[in-house]
């Protein structure tokens, strides 16, 4: 753990934010997933899942004429899962679709769900800011591997929360990364409260 902790302090982007991808339907019930081309799709975003994914844009780019302090920088690098064997999910990609589009830049799909050390080897070796779109049970396991301790790191993203950020960045003080969360307040219904380290599903 030591030595991991030194590797990621020496070499790291600027800042990582890590999303969990917009909403899903709930088992086989409304409001229903839809494709981008408007047919039922249970392994893609409901509406409010991509009113959340357009929305996402203001949130990391800001309109020219917004003279407030900047919240989350503009990345320069997304990731998202691919699809595998193991889950077909299409919600990563279409939740930063939005924000690829807006910036003309590529999404990363070199990883399924599970592969996490390919993927933070991956977030670790890019420069400037990245943004991650993943399946939720697996953002504290990212965010364990790019900080390097557990302790400060809540172990359980709950079920119904869709709403937040985590960002990865070094501490001012000690250079080391830690972990801040952003509530998204983007949509009616978004919470403001964070997840606790100690928290539950």
């Amino acid at each position: 753990m030591e030595r991991l902790k030194s590797e990621i302090s020496q070499a790291m982007p600027t800042s990582i934010s890590i999303i969990r991808h917009a909403e899903k339907q709930l088992a086989d019930q409304p409001p229903y997933s839809v494709s981008s081309e408007g047919k039922l799709d249970p392994e893609s975003l409901t509406t409010r899942g991509w009113q959340r994914a357009g929305a996402l844009v203001g949130l990391f780019v800001p309109r020219p004429d917004d003279h407030g302090a900047r919240i989350l920088s503009t990345p320069s690098h997304l990731f998202a899962s691919a699809l595998g064997p193991h889950s077909q999910s299409r919600r990563p990609r279409e939740t930063l679709q939005p924000l690829s589009d807006r910036l003309g830049l590529p999404i990363n799909e070199q990883f399924v769900q599970d592969d996490l050390d390919d993927l933070v080897n991956a977030i670790l070796a890019c420069d400037g800011h990245v943004v991650v779109a993943w399946e939720h049970k697996r953002i504290p396991l990212i965010a364990n591997r790019l900080i390097g301790d557990a302790s400060t790191v809540p172990q359980v993203w709950p079920d119904e929360r869709y709403d937040l950020v985590w960002v990865v960045e070094p501490d001012p003080s000690s250079g080391r990364p830690g972990l801040r969360q952003l509530p998204q307040l983007l949509l009616a219904g978004d919470r403001a409260e964070l997840i606790s380290v100690g928290a539950g599903s």
